[in-house]
């Protein structure tokens, strides 16, 4: 069977809505026609911002793609899974709290009532994203110097009280790719110093399971000007070389986890093939970055890994090339040459 360089267990997100036939034919026509191989994860995500407790505690779904609450909950997915595991991204600092009163434990009814939702739901051993990319501007979970020891506390609290609700499953740490807020923090700070530890006898590493670094092909505002959306080369080669070495770049990601002894993932990557507010901020079609992130992956023995794909504007079969806004005939064909088993 000729087919992928990097056999590394793959994740799939095919839309919001409880759906195993479009991740069966995401992995019919792209992971292995023949022998039947299916995803090892299928990626979900809760209402970033639930309008209820009960919303929270009942883990419904987001109707879209970091949207508003809609009508299906996680537990659906449990007995369509089959061999697969659900990674599930959750909010934090719901309903106007704050990593303050997560830490001072204000909110552990809540969480302990999401323990028993999955429990109960046949969910116990998935895999929970708590508060992804906290690093960044965007969630209202946001961590900065500011709240950066409470949020330290808040999430080790949170790990603790799930566990201690019955939830057996897995806890990936889940940074964005570069210091983010911790850019202009004062004394500087990267975002590997609020790395979560437990207090106490129980052994200061055991809060976190796995290091899950989410990885774009922009914004990179010194090598991807946001007037432009056709990149040279250069650019993003330049790009790249940013995405290695830069304070929290993949290297310092990689020593990181290595030092604790924890699996690295890369739970989302991808090219950026949408606008914010009006403006292209992506490296544009770019084989390069997927070839240099396939030997990357394959180089560190990445546990597992999800491509990003919008519905509609994904590279994978199948296809559906009239709805990008970016074209990118050239990555498409390098993402299926390192990655599709045929």
């Amino acid at each position: 069977m000729s087919g992928a360089c990097t056999p590394i267990p793959i994740g799939v997100y095919r839309g919001p809505s409880v759906n195993i036939r479009a991740i069966q034919e995401y992995e019919r026509n792209f992971l292995n026609k023949q022998a039947g191989t299916t995803a090892s994860y299928v990626l979900a995500f809760l209402a970033d911002r639930p309008e209820t407790w009960a919303q929270f505690e009942q883990a419904v779904l987001a109707a879209s793609t970091n949207g508003p609450p809609g009508a299906e909950t996680a537990t659906a997915w449990a007995p369509v899974l089959g061999g697969r595991t659900l990674m599930l991204a959750v909010p934090a600092c719901c309903l106007g709290t704050t990593w303050d009163q997560e830490a001072a434990g204000v909110n552990d009814a809540h969480w302990t009532a999401l323990a028993a939702t999955l429990v109960q739901g046949g969910l116990g051993n998935c895999v929970l994203r708590i508060a992804r990319e906290f690093n960044g501007s965007w969630y209202p979970w946001k961590v900065t110097s500011a709240n950066a020891g409470a949020y330290q506390s808040a999430y080790a609290h949170i790990v603790l009280t799930m566990r201690a609700a019955g939830f057996t499953g897995t806890f990936m740490w889940n940074p964005y790719l570069g210091q983010g807020n911790f850019a202009n923090s004062s004394p500087p700070a990267g975002v590997e110093s609020v790395y979560p530890l437990a207090q106490g006898s129980a052994g200061p590493d055991t809060i976190v399971d796995l290091i899950g670094l989410d990885v774009y092909d922009g914004p990179d505002a010194a090598n991807y000007p946001s007037w432009e959306v056709i990149r040279t080369p250069a650019q993003q080669q330049a790009a790249w070389q940013a995405m290695l070495r830069q304070w929290d770049g993949l290297t310092g990601w990689r020593s990181l986890a290595v030092d604790h002894g924890k699996p690295l993932c890369y739970p989302e990557w991808g090219l950026r093939l949408w606008n914010d507010g009006y403006v292209y901020q992506g490296g544009g079609d770019n084989p390069a970055f997927i070839l240099e992130m396939a030997a990357w992956l394959k180089n560190t023995q990445a546990h597992m890994h999800t491509f990003w794909e919008d519905p509609g504007m994904g590279l994978a079969d199948p296809d559906d090339l009239p709805a990008r806004l970016v074209a990118a005939p050239n990555s498409r064909r390098a993402f299926l040459g390192q990655f599709a088993y045929h």
